[in-house]
């Protein structure tokens, strides 16, 4: 994991928009185990208003060895990230 010097902004940012997030709607059908799933569409809409209303971004890059790094960015600046 990687970060800015300071998280502080940040963590108070995703505290708050954690207590907003509401559970994702199972709108698509698994065929083979007849059961229900939220795909990753119904995930994003969950999540994009409080993140959104607490200053803070998703951002997924590919990484030049063909991984994907996920970064978590706040308006102040302040960022978190992983590579898979």
């Amino acid at each position: 994991m990687n970060k800015s010097e300071s998280i502080a902004a940040l963590s108070a940012a995703l505290s708050k928009a954690q207590g907003e997030f509401r559970g994702a709607i199972k709108d698509s059908n698994n065929q083979f185990f007849k059961s229900k799933y939220a795909d990753l569409a119904s995930c994003i809409e969950s999540a994009r208003e409080p993140l959104a209303k607490n200053g803070l971004a998703v951002i997924q890059l590919i990484t030049e060895t063909g991984g994907v790094e996920t970064v978590l960015s706040h308006s102040s600046g302040e960022w978190i990230s992983s590579i898979i």
